[in-house]
């Protein structure tokens, strides 16, 4: 009885960790347009990258490429202003958030003197 009982405990403590494992939710940053600025000078081929987490119901959008004197832009899909940061230097590693996501999919538009981007964050469930 004591056997049976143990079995099917340590049963349920491995079953519902695994099922709750599939019904995780992620973003996937899309990255619509890289557009270089007429007259922009670098030495390298531009190359800009976002990283988009989504955790306790917190989306972190972190930045792996710096870029100066940018200004940031995120809307949401009713065409809300979620951030605008004007004038900001973006970094390797700088973080931006927005708590309680639920409009996807946000625009993100960025400004600087040597380039434009614009992409899309969408949500992927994963069953």
């Amino acid at each position: 009885m004591k056997a049976n009982l143990l079995t099917i405990l340590l049963s349920v403590l491995f079953i519902i960790p695994i099922n709750a494992a599939t019904e995780k939710r992620g973003t996937h940053f899309h990255m619509q347009r890289l557009l270089m600025k007429k007259g922009a000078s670098t030495r390298s081929t531009p190359d800009f990258s976002i990283t988009v987490e989504d955790k306790n119901n917190t989306l972190a959008i972190i930045f792996q490429s710096p870029l100066p004197n940018a200004e940031v832009s995120i809307t949401d899909s009713n065409g809300n202003t979620v951030i605008n940061e004007p004038h900001i230097s973006i970094y390797e590693g700088k973080v931006l958030y927005i708590h309680a996501p639920n409009a996807y999919p946000y625009m993100i538009e960025i400004t600087s003197p040597s380039m434009d981007v614009s992409g899309e964050i969408t949500q992927e469930i994963s069953l």
